[in-house]
Order: C-alpha cells, then sequence, then structure tokens
C-alpha cells in the first residue's frame, strides 16, 4: 500500500532521539532560552505565545518533556495504611504479566534503603515508566513501597531507607506495579495526606516473588575507613570474609566532597551531596545563586564559621559548617550502610599527618555515637599499601630499612611526608616498624590549581572566539605565565567571573558572574579530566554544536557583557585545546612545586637515601608530574598509576593500603609499631623590635624545636606575630591581645615544672624590671603555635595566659571559590 501520510522532518526520522526535559530545569530557564529551545527542538510556538513563558514551558513539557517523577522514599505505619485503605475501596483489575521480569528472592532490610548495586534489574519488553510500586501479599496487603529508577539505561528496584516495612505474614508476596502514571502519583499523595481525587478504577500487575525475607541491619566492629579528600572522598571496609570493600558511587568508587542546599517545605533547607550536588551546580541557568560548596575538606581548619546561600525562594540563610559536615559524614555513613547491610560502631578517618589530632577531636565532636579514630595518617597508609604488596609477592629483604618519599597533591593541599619501615617474619607472625614524617607542604597547590590554569585559558579562547580579540588561537604556546594572565584580565571585561566585585550590584548581574565562573570551572574540571584520563587525547573541540567526542558548551549559562548589559551568546562558536598548550600553561607549576619540595633534598644529596618516590592523588595523573620529578630522581624510583588502569587508583591508593592495615592486625597477621611525627613546619613565625627590626621567632623548614623570644616594655597590650611561607610570602598578621593585671605570679621552679625545656631558666634570668618577655613554641601534634607572656615587676615573676594559634584557616589560604577569580 502506498503511503499517503506526511512525515514531518523526514531526515530525522530514524535518527537519534530528540533531547528531552524536566520541568524542573525549564523552570530556572529565562524565556529566551525557552524559546531557544524552542527553536532548536522546531516547536512550533503560537504567536500569542511567544512572550508567555509558562505558555513555553507547557510546549515543551507536551513534545518534549520528560516527566519528574515523584518517588515514594519515606512513609510510616499510618502513611502505609492509608494507601491500604484506597487499596481496599477503589476496584482494581488485577493481571499477571509475563513480559515483566524481576528477580525472584528479594532480601529487604530494616534502616537502609534499596539502590542500583543491590542488582534487582527489572525487564520488560515494554517501556515502564519510574513508578511507584506496592509490596502485597494475595490478599493485597500492603507491607511496604518501593519504586522504578533508571540507571545506566536500566531498570532497578530502589527503597528508601525510611520507608517502613510491616511486619509480614505467611503467605505468598508480590510486586505490584500500574500501568497508569496517575495511579502511582496518586499513591505518593495518598502517603502524604495529601487530599486529591481519588480514582475511581486502576489497573495493576501482579508479579509473583518466589521468596521475600526481611533482615536487621547488624553491628559491625571493623571500622569503616574514610579517606575524606579536598575533592573527592573515599571510603570502605574488610568484612569477616577479610575480602576489602570500597563504596562505590554511580558507577565509581570517587564521591565528590561537594555539599549542595536546596529549599523545602516550611522555609527549612535540605542537603544533596556527591554526584547530586555536582549536577545541582550544572543546572543552574538562570541568574540565581550557585549554593553549591566545593573544597570542603578545608573546613577542617575553621569549623566555627557559618557559611550564607541564597536560594529560589529569596531568602538568605546562615548555615554553619559543622551542621554541613555533620550531615555530609551522615550521608557518608548511610551510603556504607546501605551497600554493605551493617551498621557501625567505629569510624576511622584518614587524615594528613600535620592535622592529626585536629581531624580526630572534631570528627569526634560531630559524631559523639561513633568512636572516632585517626590511627593511620594518610601518609603511612600509602606506605603500607607498598608494605603489603612487598609481603604479598615476597619482594622484600628482612630487617631491611626502606626508605621513601610520598608526594600527595590532591584537590586542595600537597603534601611532601617521608617514611621509612622494616619488615621481619618472626615465627608466629610479621613484625612491622613504621616511621612517617612531615617534611614540606603546600596548602594553596592541588587539583584545583591546575583547574584553574586551564579554567583561564578556556576563558581567553572563549572570548578570541566570541569577540575576536587577540588574534590568536592562544597566548599561552610558547610564552610565559604573565601573557596568560594579561589575557585573562582583558577577557574579564567581556566574560566576568569575579563575582565577589559584583556584591553591591544588582542582585541579577550578581548572579550571572557567579554562575559564570561556576560553570566555566566546571566545564575547566572536565578539559583536565579528558587530557589526563585513562585514554590518551592530544586535542579536544570545544563548541556549542561539538562532534563526536567534544566537549558542549551550553551558550544558555554564559551571560556576556556587552554595552554595559548582560547578554546571552547567541550565535554559534567552536574552538580547539591541544594537549601541548594545555601541559605548557600547567608545567611552571608542577615544576615549581617539585622545587620546592626537593630542591633542597637534592642539593644536600638527601634525596639519593630514598628507595621509591610515591606519587598519589588524582592530580598526579598527569604526566607532568613524572617529567618534573625525573629532573631529581631515576625514573625507576617513581611509583604512580601502572598502565591501563583507570586514574582512580591514584585515589584508591591511601584506602587500599588503611584497609589492608586493619584486615592484617584483625587476623593478628601483623605487628606493628608505627611512629608518625611532623617533623619540618612550611611557616615561618616573626615579628618586629621596636626598632623595626625583624626578628624571625620560628624558622621554616626546621626540625629542631627551637624557642623563639622577643620582649617589649608592660605597659603594652597587644603583639602582633606574622606568618609567613616557606619562600618568605606574608600569610596572615596574629594580633596577641594579652592584659598584664590580670598575670598570675609565679617562681622559675613552677616554670620549670609546666614548661620544661622551652621556657628555660637562662631567659627568663635576663628579664629586665618591667620588661615582658614572649616565648614563642611550636605546637606540632596541634599544628600551631603557643604564647607565652612572662613579666618582672618589683623583682617577682608574673605569667600570663599561655595562647594558642593554629596555622591555618580560611583567611589566608587560596581558595578559588572566593569570588575573586
Amino acid at each position: 500500500m502506498s503511503r499517503y501520510t506526511y512525515t514531518l522532518h523526514p531526515e530525522n526520522s530514524g535518527g537519534q532521539p530528540r533531547q528531552t526535559y524536566r520541568r524542573s530545569q525549564l523552570d530556572k530557564m529565562t524565556t529566551f532560552q525557552l524559546r531557544e529551545i524552542c527553536r532548536r527542538e522546531r516547536l512550533v510556538v503560537p504567536a500569542r505565545e511567544n512572550g508567555d513563558r509558562e505558555g513555553l514551558i507547557r510546549l515543551i513539557m507536551r513534545f518534549r518533556g520528560q516527566r519528574d517523577y515523584r518517588h515514594l522514599t519515606a512513609a510510616d505505619a499510618q502513611g502505609l495504611g492509608r494507601i491500604q485503605e484506597f487499596l481496599n475501596r477503589c476496584p482494581l483489575k488485577i493481571r499477571g504479566d509475563e513480559e515483566i521480569r524481576i528477580p525472584g528472592t528479594i532480601i529487604l532490610y530494616r534502616g537502609t534503603g534499596m539502590d542500583a548495586l543491590d542488582g534487582y534489574e527489572i525487564a520488560a519488553k515494554q517501556p515502564l515508566y519510574e513508578g511507584n510500586l506496592l509490596l502485597v501479599d494475595e490478599k493485597n496487603q500492603v507491607y511496604t513501597c518501593l519504586y522504578i529508577k533508571e540507571q545506566q539505561k536500566k531498570m532497578y528496584l530502589f527503597r528508601g531507607k525510611d520507608m517502613e516495612i510491616l511486619p509480614l505474614e505467611k503467605g505468598r508476596y508480590f510486586i505490584l506495579y500500574f500501568p497508569e502514571e496517575r495511579i502511582s502519583e496518586y499513591l505518593w499523595d495518598c502517603c502524604a495526606g495529601n487530599r486529591k481525587p481519588e480514582p475511581g478504577f486502576a489497573q495493576a500487575v501482579r508479579i509473583p516473588l518466589l521468596s521475600l525475607e526481611v533482615r536487621e541491619v547488624e553491628p559491625t566492629d571493623m571500622p569503616l575507613v574514610i579517606d575524606f579528600g579536598s575533592s573527592n572522598t573515599t571510603m570502605g571496609i574488610c568484612r569477616e570474609d577479610n575480602i576489602p570493600r570500597i563504596v562505590r558511587s554511580e558507577g565509581g568508587v570517587v564521591i565528590p566532597s561537594v555539599i549542595g542546599v536546596e529549599e523545602a517545605a516550611k522555609g527549612q533547607v535540605r542537603y544533596v551531596f556527591g554526584h547530586e550536588a555536582v549536577r545541582m551546580c550544572g543546572q543552574n541557568y538562570r541568574d540565581e545563586d550557585v549554593p553549591v560548596f566545593f573544597d570542603i575538606k578545608r573546613w577542617v581548619s575553621d569549623p566555627d564559621r557559618s557559611e550564607r546561600v541564597t536560594l529560589s525562594d529569596g531568602h538568605k540563610y546562615q548555615i554553619g559548617r559543622r551542621e554541613m559536615l555533620r550531615a555530609f559524614l551522615d550521608y557518608l555513613l548511610d551510603l556504607g550502610r546501605q551497600q554493605f547491610k551493617c551498621s557501625f560502631r567505629n569510624i576511622q578517618m584518614l587524615s594528613p599527618v600535620r592535622q592529626k589530632e585536629k581531624f580526630k577531636e572534631l570528627f569526634t565532636e560531630l559524631l559523639p555515637e561513633y568512636q572516632v579514630d585517626c590511627e593511620l595518617d594518610e601518609g603511612m597508609a600509602v606506605l603500607f599499601d607498598s608494605i603489603h604488596s612487598l609481603i604479598s609477592q615476597a619482594k622484600y629483604q628482612r630487617g631491611k630499612w626502606y626508605r621513601a618519599l610520598i608526594i600527595d597533591c590532591g584537590g586542595g593541599t600537597t603534601d611532601l611526608t617521608s617514611g621509612r619501615f622494616r619488615i621481619d617474619n618472626t615465627r608466629v607472625s610479621y613484625t612491622i616498624d613504621l616511621e612517617t614524617s612531615y617534611e614540606n607542604g603546600d596548602t594553596n597547590f592541588g587539583g584545583n590549581n591546575l583547574t584553574y590554569r586551564i579554567f583561564q585559558l578556556l576563558k581567553v579562547k572563549l572570548a578570541q572566539a566570541i569577540f575576536g580579540e587577540g588574534g590568536r588561537e592562544t597566548p599561552a604556546a610558547g610564552e610565559n605565565a604573565s601573557s596568560l594572565e594579561e589575557a585573562f584580565r582583558k577577557a574579564e571585561s567581556r566574560i566576568p567571573t569575579r563575582f565577589r566585585e559584583y556584591e553591591n550590584q544588582r542582585r541579577e548581574e550578581y548572579f550571572c558572574v557567579k554562575n559564570n565562573f561556576y560553570y566555566l570551572f566546571g566545564l575547566a574540571e572536565q578539559i583536565k579530566k579528558r587530557f589526563f584520563g585513562q585514554t590518551f587525547l592530544y586535542e579536544l573541540q570545544v563548541g556549542t554544536s561539538p562532534g563526536e567526542g567534544g566537549l558542549f558548551l551550553d551558550r544558555f549559562k554564559l551571560s556576556l557583557m556587552e554595552g554595559g548589559a548582560f547578554a546571552h551568546l547567541s550565535r554559534e562558536i567552536a574552538f580547539t585545546f591541544y594537549l601541548n598548550e594545555v601541559e605548557e600553561i600547567l608545567r611552571p607549576d608542577v615544576y615549581g612545586l617539585m622545587d620546592r619540595f626537593l630542591g633542597q633534598k637534592f642539593a644536600s644529596g638527601e634525596l639519593t637515601a630514598y628507595g621509591m618516590i610515591k606519587l598519589t592523588g588524582q592530580s598526579c595523573k598527569s604526566r607532568l608530574f613524572t617529567e618534573a620529578l625525573k629532573e631529581y630522581v631515576p625514573g625507576k624510583l617513581i611509583q604512580n598509576t601502572r598502565a591501563g588502569e583507570a586514574g582512580e587508583e591514584l585515589k584508591l591508593c591511601c584506602l587500599e593500603g588503611a584497609l589492608a592495615y586493619f584486615s592484617n592486625c584483625k587476623l593478628g597477621y601483623m605487628k606493628v609499631d608505627h611512629r608518625y611525627e611532623v617533623g619540618a613546619l612550611p611557616y615561618e613565625i616573626m615579628a618586629y623590635t621596636h626598632e623595626n627590626q625583624e626578628h624571625v621567632l620560628i624558622r621554616s623548614l626546621d626540625k629542631e624545636d627551637h624557642i623563639g623570644c622577643i620582649s617589649r616594655f608592660k605597659i603594652g597590650r597587644q603583639l602582633d606575630l606574622y606568618l609567613n611561607s616557606a619562600q618568605g610570602k606574608r600569610l596572615k598578621t596574629y594580633c596577641f591581645a594579652y592584659d598584664a593585671s590580670g598575670f598570675s605570679r609565679t617562681t622559675q621552679e613552677e616554670i620549670d615544672r609546666q614548661y620544661a625545656g622551652t621556657v628555660i631558666q637562662e631567659e627568663t634570668d635576663i628579664i629586665l624590671e618591667g620588661e615582658m618577655k614572649f616565648f614563642v613554641w611550636v605546637s606540632r601534634k596541634r599544628w600551631g603555635f603557643v604564647v607565652l607572656p612572662i613579666l618582672r615587676e618589683g623583682d617577682l615573676l608574673y605569667k600570663g595566659e599561655e595562647t594558642f594559634f593554629d596555622f591555618e584557616d580560611d583567611t589566608w589560604e587560596l581558595n578559588f571559590f572566593d569570588g575573586r577569580k
């Protein structure tokens, strides 16, 4: 039979499926963006609705809409009771359907949920929607609710952790699936107690189960080990079978250390974490706040501060860092409980060696119902990964001391840790002597620095592609960093990203600039991952209509400055990144870091004592780190990810070493004697004398416990101390305020008892009448320094309060998300 029908856009038939949109996405878009979607999707807009934003949304949802399904994730017995009453009243037409298949045996756990990792996949010949399901018996008695969710183009059974499970009775059990979406939506309203028109009839597919079992989540004494990173977090546990298991999240083992905030009912806020928070940041279209927080590991240095967010309802909220950190930890614990089906009593946090005591103190306060410890620092865990490998492969020499340097380049910081260990095999177990020492560090260099450089280059290329400025492909190739900085500053006038400078401007302008920064920074992170991923990539195209393998640039998420006002990008553009130019802009930073860490050790010949150099942290995926190291040590000593492995291996090195340690200790296979210390400090403490001369109290990279002293006349009330980097850069000013009238009388004998080896008699004996001497010394465990004032008056000694100051806090640390970039 001939075809007499007309096919609209025949070139599209049988091609790629059209993009679909959710209502929650469209609500964030401007009218201009909605009209552009209609143009791109070839939807005919009636003239009367061309400026009607709500009409445009309805049109897109009608032809390209994707439902936002409401899932039953939480309910108590009363909510299930309301669903039961509805089933009792509503006439049901129930049929069996062999075309829908689910696993016949299902195990439910009280107190935790079910997700795709549980493996309950649903297969069907006809398309299924992400609807709510009911677990019932042959009498249609409801016991709990589940729902369908799509993951990686497959449908799985899900269940919320707060969904009640009523006591089971003897009988057969079934899953009820409702082919009509309106029934699934009504079940949600019914459970919540919302008054909605009740369906007078419902169809249901009853899928029989072979076996159903409800179990309790059993407690375990094995610790949940958490490697809390600046950019990503990993965690795992060794169960009774001694096989290490690592928590997975959306197809991988790394969980972004990201917290998002969104509005909830009745003026409350709701937190989202990990991959969901990253997606939330990427979904911002219109001129609104970006309520997402990155680099939250830095909050450990200053956890008592609050963060300000403006949500879509227009209200501003002040949220404490402690509250958000506790919420993030609860999220991690829920993930572990759900995947391992056990509840934890013990938490082991892996910490930087310099912040070991601070980590333990803070997380013990945040998780009072758990036993929190920081038994291993990150450097020690990395070393134990090597030890475990040497023992497993029988490649060690008994009693020989091995020395290693660990360079851990994470998302926000880089630490240099030295370690040495020896292995002995006794009659009953291995004996391990393990020592780690903090050698150097840079709290302002990590993966975010590399992303920022790419962000600069991206912004310059974008300005050149849009406005044709510069007339060259890039100022980076073959030129110094100052050329890139200059081009970056010029691009700021056209594509502003320094949103801190717009705080006194109109609200819409501020959020336009803020969204510019977050969108381009996220795009730069994707570019970095593409170039330094497992697959070699020489070039990468970025454009508004990229080809296969390119990176998509959403021009409606950019706000450009044209004629003194913000406008959207109105035309298609494309430009190319090349590996050599990316490495060119990163090379000075990476090589400079290695020179600061290893230059002095190389010049003194100390590097020859190390038998291995370990690179850890995902930032070290770039070959630049290995190239820079080869300037100082032979390549055979460098250990990083092995060929063909995923980049996650560098992040997992620390966690896997810790899991091996706790497993071997539990089994009694090893007796480990481990010691750690903070050796050198990458800071200098200085003050000015009354003659305005600099006086260094604590020297940088000094491994000795020297005590600094400086004096003032007794009428003073404030001593200013200055924190400098190892390169002499001023980082912070400390104002030590004191009141001599409140000092307590003391004696030299009492000082000797309290501060043996710190405040020495030779220094107190020479204190003059009316002189106040300030003693300054380092507290390595607490990662800070102590100030103690002593006054001589009337030939008597008086002592002030001992005061502790942290080295690190948010006042001087480099923050790429502060709006000044």
